[in-house]
């Protein structure tokens, strides 16, 4: 059966991402962060893509995340970011995963899961300013010798995160902070394991702050090229390709409606078309009258109207020719020649791409292509 709209997923572009990331974090390992279902576009999919392009590890927010990432990539190292809930800490240390631990009380019960021929996995997470998990620089060190009397746990990492890596001098703060707990964790433990992740850097943070002592870079949606970043001299790939199929078109006079609550009444003799997405797909509803478009034949054609459940209502007056049901209109990517881009749909949306990507619904086919 034919789907409504489809969203095409490039392996190709995730790929050669994934190396030109890979170049520009050396000698930094890259964690690639594959939550909320890899950003939309399908957690086991983008799991295996990254891990034989190479990465060295791969980070997920929930337990059930990790498990679909160690069913599809068995052996690969997997982060869980966060704190998990009490009860789901035993589905963690019996997977094998790398878990953020922010306090006392999470450490002596992972502690209580674990054995010392299976250790927990542990990292320690530094607040430095996000607000979210994490202990605080200054009890830190105690949290750290915690752990190391743990014989029941093993301690792989310490983290950080940046709220704001483009503002510049709090930033600056942050990573200072963090850079004096690592010389001081660094005096107790002396050298590191090659397997110790330090990590602080997210996308933006890659971008655009210096990586200090980190050993690892933790990278999500710059993976997905939606943005097209230069990194050290290369051009991301835009990954994603998001597309519908015009199902009606017809003649309108001046002066006829268009869609719920009568938000546009046409000033001319308008043909319209009918094309098949809507909020139930994830396109997002914040876009009606803010002058977003879609291509069609190449050509910018605008939305009239509200964005309803199952359907947007465009302008073709201006198209050579008349579309027929069934021809094909993208609503994020190139089409002949002309673009739009997640960021886009994202501004007219008073959105984040984020926020785009993640929205894709039950009736948008995510598909793999070359």
């Amino acid at each position: 059966m034919a789907q409504r709209n489809r969203v095409e997923i490039s392996y190709g572009a995730l790929q050669h991402n994934v190396r030109v990331i890979r170049a520009a974090a050396q000698p930094r390992a890259l964690i690639a962060v594959v939550k909320a279902d890899a950003y939309g576009l399908g957690v086991e999919r983008c799991a295996r893509i990254y891990v034989e392009a190479g990465v060295a590890g791969v980070a997920v927010a929930t337990v059930g995340e990790a498990q679909r990432v160690a069913a599809a990539v068995p052996a690969t190292r997997i982060m869980l970011l966060g704190s998990p809930l009490p009860e789901e800490r035993q589905a963690v240390v019996d997977a094998g995963c790398d878990v953020w631990v922010s306090s006392g009380d999470e450490i002596l019960d992972f502690a209580t899961r674990a054995h010392p021929q299976r250790p927990a996995r542990v990292h320690l997470a530094v607040d430095t300013g996000m607000g979210r998990s994490g202990c605080r620089p200054d009890q830190a060190m105690d949290l750290v010798r915690l752990i190391l009397s743990q014989p029941n746990l093993r301690l792989v990492g310490v983290a950080t995160h940046y709220p704001q890596a483009l503002d510049a001098a709090f930033a600056l703060q942050q990573e200072q902070a963090f850079a004096a707990f690592v010389a001081e964790l660094q005096a107790c433990m002396g050298r590191f394991a090659d397997d110790f992740w330090i990590h602080q850097a997210n996308s933006e943070g890659l971008l655009v702050r210096p990586m200090g002592p980190c050993t690892a870079v933790r990278v999500g949606i710059l993976l997905t090229g939606v943005s097209a970043e230069r990194i050290a001299g290369k051009t991301l790939r835009p990954a994603l390709r998001w597309r519908s199929a015009v199902t009606l078109v017809k003649e309108l006079p001046a002066g006829h409606s268009i869609s719920y609550n009568r938000t546009c009444i046409l000033t001319r003799p308008t043909r319209v078309a009918l094309i098949s997405v809507g909020y139930a797909d994830g396109y997002p509803f914040q876009c009606s009258g803010k002058g977003a478009s879609v291509l069609i034949r190449g050509c910018r054609c605008a939305i009239l109207g509200r964005v309803t459940m199952d359907y947007l209502v465009v302008d073709v007056s201006d198209l050579q020719g008349v579309p027929v049901p069934g021809e094909e209109v993208v609503l994020v990517g190139e089409q002949g020649g002309a673009g739009i881009s997640v960021a886009e749909l994202a501004q007219w949306a008073d959105s984040i791409p984020y926020d785009i990507i993640c929205g894709f619904r039950g009736r948008c086919e995510i598909l793999g292509v070359p």
